[in-house]
């Protein structure tokens, strides 16, 4: 039995059609007895949706980055909680930037307040353009101060995420769960992403990329693609290497 965990934006969907040529090899994948995760940045909500706005087949969600992992029925499998005593301090750094908008992440979905105890972790968003040294600055301070916290900036075309989470987790998190709950063997989980949200799950398992993403990306891969599908067709004829 194989894994393959992809992300979303930018990797399994790229355009309506690339989509549904995706959908077509990944049951394809799964009739085989095969296994397929979506991993991804968004909420269970926001991903729950594009799940069946396509109509894609899969057997597990991972959310939030890899905070969250969820069945195909919904079921929570696993969580990892950030302690809310941080939050008011990491806070204190939207003083020093215009602040685009402030997301605190639950296993259902991000949120613009604080909710319980079930926090996952906390991102400030910033446009670009808005962004200061003395932000960015103060940003990495904290990195230095709280060592039991991961603090990631991921950037994109016009906003960049500057994300507070528990030490350690990413996408590979998630993947970790299942390889110890199915008793997974390292060799037959396959990952493809994009970006550096994906760096980690694609540096731990067989990694492959999509499209022209950065060197740090590429240098963790084993093969770049043009799309998923040829992907997936190319491990189900073992000719991925």
């Amino acid at each position: 039995m194989k894994l393959l965990v992809s992300d979303f934006d930018g990797t399994y969907y790229l355009n309506d059609n690339d989509i549904k040529l995706n959908n077509k090899r990944v049951k394809e994948f799964r009739k085989q007895g095969n296994l397929f995760m979506l991993s991804s940045g968004r909420s269970y909500k926001s991903l729950k949706e594009k799940t069946e706005e396509f109509n894609i087949p899969y057997d597990y969600l991972s959310c939030c980055d890899g905070s969250i992992l969820y069945d195909k029925d919904g079921n929570i499998i696993d969580f990892f909680s950030l302690d809310k005593s941080i939050i008011n301090e990491f806070l204190s750094l939207v003083k020093y930037a215009k602040v685009h908008n402030i997301q605190y992440s639950y296993p259902d979905d991000y949120y613009d307040n604080l909710k319980d105890d079930t926090l996952i972790g906390c991102n400030i968003v910033i446009m670009n353009e808005d962004i200061t040294d003395t932000f960015v600055n103060n940003y990495l301070k904290m990195q230095t101060k709280f060592t039991n916290y991961d603090f990631l900036i991921y950037s994109y075309h016009d906003r960049t995420f500057y994300c507070l989470k528990n030490k350690g987790i990413n996408k590979s998190s998630t993947i970790n769960v299942l390889k110890e709950k199915l008793n997974l063997k390292e060799n037959t989980i396959y990952t493809v992403g994009d970006n550096d949200n994906d760096y980690y799950m694609l540096k731990h398992f067989n990694g492959y990329y999509i499209g022209n993403p950065s060197d740090n990306i590429k240098n963790v891969c084993l093969k770049g693609y043009d799309s998923v599908s040829n992907l997936v067709n190319d491990i189900i004829k073992g000719t991925n290497k």
